[in-house]
């Protein structure tokens, strides 16, 4: 009865169309009200997430997406990101936590180059894979 209940809630969402934080469609509006929420504070897909983790059981999925942490900026700094990066060294502020990760990767294996290659940033930069010649064919 739990997955029946589910899927139709899911599917009201999804054919309640995307709806902005600011536009509560009947859909999410009642999703909302399952949750125990404010329709007006979640988007559908967010509600989706959050009826589904709390039916799996899963607290700390829930919890993810009812406190908005999911939309909380990449470079936000918490207090884990805080203390990972003080072991590390570096600025929390200027890594990202897979960087923070890949960090700790390079030390923990002793690879002197991946550990130059995140902490210069270069790993952010992007490069054209199919450069196009400027004239000509081959040129």
């Amino acid at each position: 009865m739990k997955r029946n209940l589910t899927l139709s809630a899911l599917a009201l969402i999804l054919t309640a169309g995307v709806a902005g934080a600011a536009e509560v469609t009947p859909g999410v509006a009642q999703i909302a009200a399952q949750l125990g929420v404010n329709a007006a504070d979640y988007t559908a897909p967010e509600l989706g997430a959050m009826i589904a983790a709390k039916e799996n059981g899963q607290q700390g999925t829930y919890a993810y997406f009812l406190n908005h942490v999911n939309r909380e900026p990449e470079a936000t700094v918490n207090a884990g990101k805080a203390q990972f990066a003080a072991q590390l060294g570096v600025n929390p502020a200027d890594y990202t936590g897979a960087e923070l990760q890949m960090i700790s990767d390079a030390k923990r294996a002793g690879d002197t180059q991946a550990l130059d290659y995140v902490l210069s940033h270069t790993n952010r930069k992007t490069y054209d894979i199919a450069p196009q010649p400027a004239m000509g064919r081959d040129a």
